[in-house]
């Protein structure tokens, strides 16, 4: 799992949601170790994903601000 990209046209809200299920996957407590670190990977790549999604929108609307 941890070697998978993300795909190509993943959305903001696709990836919020694959994040919460990492977290109550991961919170739940009954996955190996293994298991967990390649969740928590994946949910390290999904953050960085949604931060760049977040980023682009502020500076969107600072543009649309600016006009």
């Amino acid at each position: 799992m941890s070697d998978q990209p993300l795909p190509a046209d993943l959305t903001f809200e696709a990836a919020l949601a694959q994040l919460e299920e990492i977290v109550n996957r991961l919170e739940a407590g009954d996955l190996t170790l293994e298991d967990s670190v390649a969740l928590y990977e994946q949910g390290q790549r999904l953050t960085a994903f949604c931060q760049g999604q977040l980023d682009s929108a502020e500076l969107r609307v600072r543009q649309v601000g600016e006009e």
